[in-house]
């Protein structure tokens, strides 16, 4: 097992807004860090950036994504490729398919993604991409589950924690209320708020958010609640992959951003 991190979101920008500093964090030491992203985020707003049509909207959203990757030493991305806002409606089935497929090709110790609440903003497509990589964490490693996909190079796996993104407790006159699971790992970012800024940036579509992303992403640490998998040694931990024991030290300390194709 290597010490690779899988992510599995469900729009262009959640990346950046819920662990944008933990991926720069990781990439600089050399951990790889893979992303699944559900969704092209064509029906989101433009903040005014002029589009003429969704398939317009989701070329772009795209394209940032892919430079916020870059930005945050992201290795590989796939895309989904399904309907923005659908998530919640559609049959899972598919979608857990690409995912058991993404962790069974990245083989990473740590999934992570949105908890079961759907982040601060409870958002629907969060709620169901919680749920489809869940379960994906669980089936990628039965080699009875979504059998078709496997070959000499694609094998079950299974990864060894599961984290759902989480936050601590808001203040009662907070715009967004919503509360997490509890939280079992905090990781330090301050010193990578230059980078997850940079990521935000280019996401030039959803500036908008611009002070909403300054109050709830640039903080001291970004927060995660272990869902599943290996226990931790102690009740909060500040390195995602502490405990395990087959983790494998990082080659090299240089991220190597590229992009994958789509599921």
């Amino acid at each position: 097992m290597t010490g690779r991190i899988a992510c599995g979101f469900a729009h262009p920008d959640d990346e950046t807004f819920a662990v944008g500093g933990t991926l720069a964090h990781y990439s600089t030491a050399g951990v790889g860090c893979d992303l699944f992203c559900a969704t092209d985020g064509d029906v989101g707003r433009s903040s005014g950036v002029p589009v003429s049509s969704r398939a317009e909207l989701a070329a772009l959203r795209r394209s940032e994504l892919q430079h916020a990757a870059r930005v945050l030493g992201i290795e590989r991305l796939v895309w989904g490729g399904l309907g923005d806002g659908t998530l919640h409606e559609i049959d899972p089935t598919p979608l857990i398919g690409d995912i058991v497929r993404f962790v069974r090709e990245q083989r990473p110790a740590i999934v992570v993604t949105f908890g079961p609440e759907g982040a601060p903003n409870a958002h629907r497509d969060h709620r169901a991409i919680s749920r489809a990589a869940t379960a994906a964490f669980f089936l990628a490693a039965i080699p009875t589950e979504y059998a078709d996909q496997l070959s000499e190079i694609v094998q079950p796996h299974q990864a060894a924690r599961l984290f759902y993104v989480a936050w601590e407790p808001p203040p009662p006159a907070a715009e967004l209320k919503a509360q997490s699971v509890r939280a079992t790992a905090a990781v330090p970012i301050a010193d990578m708020h230059e980078r997850k800024l940079a990521a935000f940036m280019t996401h030039t579509t959803q500036r908008d958010h611009y002070d909403r992303f300054v109050t709830l992403g640039l903080t001291y640490r970004e927060y995660f609640a272990l869902a599943a998998g290996a226990p931790q040694p102690r009740p909060m931990l500040a390195d995602l992959f502490e405990g395990l024991a087959d983790r494998q030290a990082p080659a090299s300390t240089a991220p190597r951003p590229r992009s994958g194709r789509r599921a």
